[in-house]
């Protein structure tokens, strides 16, 4: 089996070489790992649930999104690798504001499929070399999450990139990407996810619903957007 070999089977889509990757970043692990307990065999746990105690050395790494509307998502929370990335203050951004131009759409529907299916993404990273800009080579984690509402339109992060930031802001390129939906399939039969830039289509979006977040008192080094 080559690095572009995907399997489909108990309901996973898989780029091998994405899944291995991702699975090497210590901090993706321990944040996907803290989801994982949280989620107690459930579909997917609920943001209230969240403690930023239990992911205590990764924080920085860590990050919380709200749905807004099909394929955009913004950061409520981030820690302060997204910030170092952009070189701002990341928090109330979307997302989409750390990618290239030709990784949008490829984010979006990750997105839209962490929602909907709702399904585990991970993410091949890569800023390329520039004049002040070292290679930054990592990965990304998109944990989906219930609101307090009940729906699913938050997501529990982590990004993980390997190099010297130099001059910001950086933008990201996706080189490729995992899914393992939480119930059935991520993507339509025969549809492949791999280092080549084909990625699988979600359904349908479902409805968005606004809701505030609860912030927590004992939040760390996360930085909680001051909501309405």
């Amino acid at each position: 089996m080559t690095d572009d070999d995907d399997q489909a089977d108990n309901g996973t889509v898989v780029s091998i070489a994405t899944d291995q990757a991702v699975r090497r970043c210590a901090a993706l692990t321990r944040i996907e790992a803290y989801w994982s307990e949280l989620r107690a065999g459930r579909l997917v746990p609920s943001r209230s649930e969240i403690d930023p105690r239990g992911m205590e050395g990764v924080l920085a790494h860590a990050f919380i999104l709200e749905r807004l509307a099909t394929g955009l998502a913004r950061l409520r929370i981030a820690g302060s690798h997204m910030t170092e990335i952009l070189g701002l203050e990341a928090r109330g951004l979307p997302l989409s504001a750390i990618f290239e131009g030709d990784s949008r759409e490829m984010l979006a529907d990750a997105l839209e499929a962490s929602f909907d299916e709702p399904a585990l993404i991970r993410l091949s990273l890569l800023s390329d070399r520039g004049f002040g800009r070292p290679e930054l080579i990592g990965g990304m984690v998109l944990l989906p999450m219930r609101s307090d509402l009940g729906d699913i339109t938050r997501v529990l992060g982590g990004i993980s990139l390997h190099g010297s930031v130099g001059r910001t802001p950086r933008r990201l390129r996706i080189t490729g990407q995992s899914r393992t939906s939480l119930v059935g399939y991520a993507g339509p039969r025969g549809q492949t996810t791999g280092l080549s830039g084909r990625f699988a289509v979600p359904g349908r979006p479902a409805p968005v619903t606004k809701d505030s977040d609860r912030p927590r008192s004992d939040h760390l080094r996360l930085v909680v957007v001051n909501e309405a």
